[in-house]
């Protein structure tokens, strides 16, 4: 569905909405790149535009009838609203674009929404990987793109606000309800990885059981499903800033890879 087909945003109004301050789910993901894929020009734009996004969700309220569309709460990211050049990974290179980096925040709010048992409405993986998922967990992540691939999700019981803000280095996600609940979730996953046409890929599933206070389970379901290329080693931290592949289609003018060099320079002299 197209983002505006979803109701439009709604802040959290106590007179209206009650009161919403018990902790039931909270995220922390690193800003940082793990250092062999960090590039520092890419960096300081990942950085500034999770931060301009990050308020466009905090304080929103979320109702089983009133789902939270990325999108429709967002808006389209351009360059005239602030945001900036940041990375994508595309065609196995990491890719200099704008408003880049904005998966961390819709990787965030769906994780938050998975352990918290809320519904997921629309939800796409990515379709390549460079960094693999850590031994012994689930692996939850939700890619977007303007305006076809959204992330669309809603609570069972409601409402819920959602506090997204940045604390130093972590990006951190919560959901607060007016009341804690008894449920128990369970998420499980399978995977397994596959070779086509010379190529490796991750094969994933993940599953999610609800369990009420008793131990009953309340309902079991599919929660995600993806198929990513797992890059090669002489792929990872490749990107258009040090290519020098230069008919690619995906790679930005040379005045703006310019800029983002002197940009990467003095983010290294400051680190």
């Amino acid at each position: 569905m197209a983002p505006a087909s979803w109701p439009p945003p709604q802040r959290h109004d106590e007179a209206r909405d009650g009161r919403l301050d018990v902790l039931a789910q909270v995220v922390r993901v690193p800003l940082r790149s793990p250092e062999r894929h960090l590039d520092a020009a890419l960096e300081v734009g990942k950085r500034a535009n999770v931060g301009l996004a990050a308020p466009a969700f905090d304080g929103l309220v979320v109702t089983p009838q009133r789902p939270l569309s990325f999108w429709r709460a967002l808006g389209r990211a351009t360059e005239r609203r602030g945001y900036t050049w940041g990375r994508e990974l595309r065609g196995g290179c990491v890719v200099p674009t704008i408003a880049g980096g904005l998966c961390l925040l819709s990787n965030a709010l769906f994780e938050a929404a998975a352990r918290a048992g809320w519904r997921i409405h629309e939800r796409h993986g990515h379709s390549m990987e460079a960094i693999a998922p850590p031994a012994g967990t689930v692996p939850l992540d939700a890619t977007v793109a303007w305006p076809d691939v959204d992330l669309v999700i809603a609570p069972v019981h409601g409402p819920a606000r959602l506090s997204v803000t940045i604390e130093e280095d972590d990006l951190r996600v919560a959901i607060l309800t007016a009341i804690a609940s008894d449920e128990r979730i369970e998420l499980s996953h399978e995977e397994s990885i596959v070779e086509r046409a010379g190529e490796r890929w991750r094969a994933l599933r993940v599953w999610r059981r609800r369990f009420d206070g008793a131990g009953a389970v309340l309902a079991s379901e599919e929660i995600a499903r993806s198929d990513r290329r797992i890059l090669e080693a002489d792929e990872i931290g490749k990107t258009c800033l040090t290519c020098g592949e230069v008919t690619c289609r995906d790679r930005p003018a040379e005045e703006t890879l310019v800029a983002l060099r002197t940009i990467g320079v003095g983010a290294s002299k400051k680190g």
